[in-house]
């Protein structure tokens, strides 16, 4: 199975883990980048479950052909929008937080 990420994806994940690496900081550096680090490996863990199952994706009914798949627990607010755009490809075109205006980000 190829893997494709696509800008906004990379661009979003990045912004992610600044984001936890930056939350805790105040209270406890050692606790931020702990809690970053968990949040790429739970990415990573959800990417490969979908290398292992493209299909197990929810049908994202605002864009035709789009998926969405929860990161792993304790991370599953955030969702992971991806496409196949044949067989043996899955494309990853963002990663984003549940509560934010969906259909008008996921283009």
């Amino acid at each position: 199975m190829n893997l494709v990420r696509r800008e906004g994806f990379v661009t979003a994940l990045r912004q992610g883990i600044l984001w936890y690496s930056i939350a805790q900081k105040e209270s406890s550096p050692e606790a931020a980048e702990v809690l970053a680090q968990r949040f790429a490996d739970a990415v990573d863990h959800t990417i490969d479950k979908l290398l292992r199952r493209p299909g197990a994706g929810v049908v994202w009914p605002h864009r035709l052909g789009y998926r969405f798949s929860l990161v792993k627990k304790p991370f599953d607010r955030w969702l992971i929008f991806y496409r196949l755009p044949d067989p043996m490809t899955i494309e990853l075109v963002d990663i984003t937080r549940g509560e934010r205006d969906l259909p008008k980000r996921v283009k």
